[in-house]
Order: structure tokens, then sequence, then C-alpha cells
């Protein structure tokens, strides 16, 4: 046995499979087996033992019809061409991901806005129905400023889940309502009362569905829309009021 074949072959398939499509398919496959590392292990041994049965057998019937210099040579051509493909496809696939997935915003950052925007109203509310005179205005800013802390709770839960979470590769913050827009303070603003919570709740709204059109995943979307809806229907709420 040359131990010398036996070492530079053994070398050359160890490195070559380091981070190879067969290595990150039996991590994959590792990972969602439950625990079944061992039953993992020993098939994708026996495929690459297999695997490599074949490719010693039609290496060993190529040495019967192409000269053996002509092998070793184009072998080791091969190798290089290997071996540059690999370092162009290393040094090429930071930047392409790049392109690829330009950064956007991330959902933590804009849940923690909702939240501010949410908080303002609700203490909007709250400070305008301890001056309302009119009991039913005075009713309705009250259960306004309760649902508004109801939506700072779905927010809370909201992002505790997918804080980490981007949302669409082109989500910019400029593509979102002004945040002053979003937290002025309706409670001593020189525009009328209805008319400036009323635009208040259209822009909050207009946020909302703004953020369910960039966000990937459907049960967040679902709660981006659900916010939307109950915004406007605090807009139509005061509209009837007026």
């Amino acid at each position: 046995m040359s131990w010398k074949l036996f070492l530079s072959t053994f070398v050359l398939i160890f490195l070559a499979e380091l981070g190879d499509k067969t290595q990150l398919a039996a991590m994959a496959r590792t990972a969602s087996s439950g625990g079944a590392k061992w039953v993992v292990f020993w098939a994708a041994s026996s495929a690459l033992i297999l695997s490599t049965l074949v490719a010693v057998l039609f290496g060993h019937v190529l040495t019967k019809f192409i000269p053996e210099h002509v092998l070793k040579l184009t072998a080791g051509g091969l190798f290089i061409l290997f071996g540059i493909l690999i370092l162009y496809q290393a040094l090429s696939t930071p930047r392409a991901a790049a392109a690829k997935h330009p950064s956007g915003l991330m959902v933590g950052v804009v849940l923690k806005w909702a939240g501010e925007f949410e908080q303002a109203a609700a203490e909007d509310y709250e400070t305008l129905a301890s001056q309302a005179t009119d009991p039913e205005l005075r009713a309705l800013l009250q259960k306004l400023s309760a649902e508004e802390r109801d939506h700072i709770e779905h927010i809370k839960r909201a992002s505790a889940e997918h804080e980490t979470l981007q949302l669409a590769p082109e989500a910019r913050e400029a593509e979102l309502p002004e945040r002053d827009t979003l937290s002025h303070d309706v409670a001593h603003a020189d525009r009328p009362l209805l008319e400036h919570a009323i635009e208040h709740e259209e822009a909050t709204a207009q946020f909302y569905r703004e953020l369910a059109r960039l966000t990937p995943l459907r049960s967040l979307k679902r709660t981006f829309t659900t916010l939307a809806e109950a915004e406007l229907d605090h807009a139509r709420r005061l509209k009837n009021l007026g």
C-alpha cells in the first residue's frame, strides 16, 4: 500500500469537501433529524463511499484507453481550474449577496417607532378626555386612549417575536410617513381638535399599511393590516362625532 498516495488523496478529498454542498447537506439533515445524528452519519458516509467507488472504477477504466501521463496532466489541470473557480466564488459571493440583498429597515426599528406613535396618541387622548366637556366626546376619547394602549401591547408582542426580521429589501425610511406627522401633540395643536386627531389616525393607518406591504412574514403582515384597520376605524368614529 502506498501511504504517500493514501495521505495525499485523503488530504485532497478532505479539503475539497470542507464547506462543500455535501457537507452542508449533511449538516442540514442532522439539524432536522431530531437527534438521529449517527443515522445521518452512516447514511452520508455510505453515499460518499458509493460515489467514490464509482469514481475510482471509472478512473480505472479510463487508464485502459488514455495514457497515464495524459490523465495526470488532465487531472492536474482540472484541480487548478477548480481551485480558481472556488477562489473566484469565495471572493465574488459577498459582493453578489450584498447587491442582491441590500440592507433594509429592521422590523424592530419600525415597531419601536410604532410604539412611540401609539404611546403619544394614548397620552393625547387621555389629556383631551380630561379637558372635554361633552360627555359623548369624553367617553370616545377615553375609549380611543384605551385602544391605543392595547395596540402598544400588540406591538410589544410582535417586537419580541420578530425584532431581527428585515423588511423587504426595497424598504426605506423615506417611503414611510413622516415621523413628526405620526407623533405630533394633538392635545396642544392650534388646529381644530377633531381635524388634527383624524389626520393623526389616518397617517398612522398609512404607516401600518405600508409596513404590511413591505413585511415578508404573513403573520406580521396580518398584525400590521389589523392595526391599520383599527386606526382607520378611529378616524371614522372621530369623523362621525364631528
